[in-house]
């Protein structure tokens, strides 16, 4: 009969052990499944290409890795592609979609069972409880969706740097063709300078000109040299801004661009513009993410109070002093209900929304200020290119022609070459601005994709 209750006994031991063993299974196998997706930085890369116009029409077939070393000519694009892999402060805020990822899987996790083991002594069987937190299985959804839409507005927070990036890279680019172009015009100007100081010569041993103007020759061909000379340490300085958005700045010290392609001057309207961008710039989306993710902290918050523990216990029994059996314990919501997290809560939502309305406000102004900037600049490029630069061309012609007959004093020759080189500085001046202004543009003026 004793060995009998033994094996009763016994076997209720190890039915009551079996439901606490599947109990733990299905609780660990719950936190450990069902974590959403979130955007890697190869996303997020892929990402910017699609919202910039002008970068996703130049690259097919998906992600392109750019090597420096294999180009001979390096362009607009490839240096844009470049700098998005290899971008070190780009790359270093890329790492926020790590910790998004990490913040995402600990949501999504459950705390471990709690086990108390009393050990069994002289008069003073063992006793045993196990602790499981029910209350993580309400709470888990709500975390995860919290850090979801944190991990999102992340993404899309990052989006924004990388047109950033692609803007600074656009500029740099631009100014470094610039350098470039101010070279070609000192150069130019310096050789002018020469052949008028030879002339000068020739027409000083005929008699037909005096000390005081050869004087003046000589100085002014100085300036040029001087000017050619500058011009170049210019283009080596835009060069080295250059490299360093690119991530090479001293592993190369120089290499060849092509010139930059003159963006057309399309008269699109403003309106156009602001309604797409209010709707697809990637800080804007990334606003609106972080408003649902404050939504959720809320809920949250209004729960945090909430402690619901299941517990097995063996602490007790009329037959051996450690019977196993089920037990709940719970906080009551008396003294606290988690008020001042949920003010916070509500706070961070109201400083959210705020946020969003004032990056809305921030769009259209940058928007409207670039589309405008940009407009004066076409302006300027269409007048000059279709009045001043041929009337100053011509003026030259004619100056020369007459300087070497001798119808003309030097001052007169000096004021043309003058007036030409100043023509020809403003614009490759204005060519410089005109891509940083549609550069701007670009980045205010996102492509359409689907954002959601």
């Amino acid at each position: 009969m004793r060995m009998q209750f033994k094996k009763i006994k016994s076997t209720h031991f190890l039915i009551n052990t079996s439901y606490l063993v599947l109990l733990v299974i299905s609780l660990a196998s719950a936190g450990c499944q069902s974590i959403p997706h979130t955007t890697d930085q190869a996303g997020v890369i892929q990402k910017v290409i699609s919202y910039d116009e002008q970068l996703s029409s130049n690259t097919t077939g998906g992600l392109q890795t750019i090597k420096i070393n294999e180009i001979s000519t390096l362009s607009e694009s490839d240096a844009v592609l470049y700098a998005l892999n290899n971008n070190a402060a780009f790359k270093s805020l890329l790492i926020d979609l790590k910790l998004a990822k990490a913040d995402l899987v600990n949501a999504g996790l459950l705390p471990n069972p709690e086990l108390m083991f009393a050990f069994g002594v002289t008069n003073k069987p063992y006793r045993y409880a196990i602790d499981l937190p029910i209350e993580a299985l309400w709470l888990r959804p709500i975390k995860l969706r919290n850090m979801k839409n944190e991990a999102d507005a992340t993404a899309y927070r990052l989006t924004q740097s990388g047109l950033n990036l692609i803007k600074d890279v656009r500029v740099a680019y631009a100014q470094a063709v610039l350098a470039q172009g101010r070279l070609k015009v000192a150069e130019s100007s310096q050789q002018l300078r020469k052949q008028i100081h030879a002339l000068s010569i020739k027409r000083l041993e005929a008699g037909d000109m005096n000390g005081k103007d050869i004087l003046l020759v000589q100085n002014d061909a100085a300036i040029s040299e001087r000017d050619w000379e500058l011009a170049k340490y210019d283009v080596s300085i835009k060069m080295q801004g250059l490299l360093y958005l690119l991530g090479i700045g001293y592993q190369q010290k120089n290499m060849l661009i092509a010139d930059s392609l003159i963006p057309a001057c399309n008269a699109t309207e403003v309106d156009e513009l602001l309604s797409q961008s209010l709707k697809q710039r990637p800080d804007i989306v990334s606003a609106q993410y972080s408003i649902e993710a404050a939504k959720e902290k809320i809920k949250l918050s209004k729960l945090g109070w909430l402690r619901f523990t299941a517990t097995a216990d063996a602490t007790s029994g009329v037959v051996n002093g450690h019977t196993l059996g089920p037990s709940i314990r719970s906080s009551i919501p008396i003294v606290n209900q988690n008020e001042g997290a949920v003010s916070r809560s509500e706070a961070e939502l109201e400083r959210a929304e705020l946020n969003l309305e004032a990056i809305k406000q921030q769009a259209l102004l940058e928007l409207k200020t670039a589309h405008l900037q940009y407009q004066q600049t076409c302006h300027d490029w269409k007048v000059l290119n279709s009045t001043l630069m041929p009337t100053a061309q011509q003026m030259i012609q004619l100056t020369n022609q007459a300087y070497q007959k001798g119808d003309i004093s030097y001052l007169q020759t000096l004021e043309a070459n003058r007036q030409l080189v100043d023509v020809q500085m403003r614009e490759v001046q204005l060519k410089a601005e005109l891509i940083t202004k549609h550069a701007e543009l670009m980045r205010n003026m996102t492509k359409s994709v689907d954002v959601r």
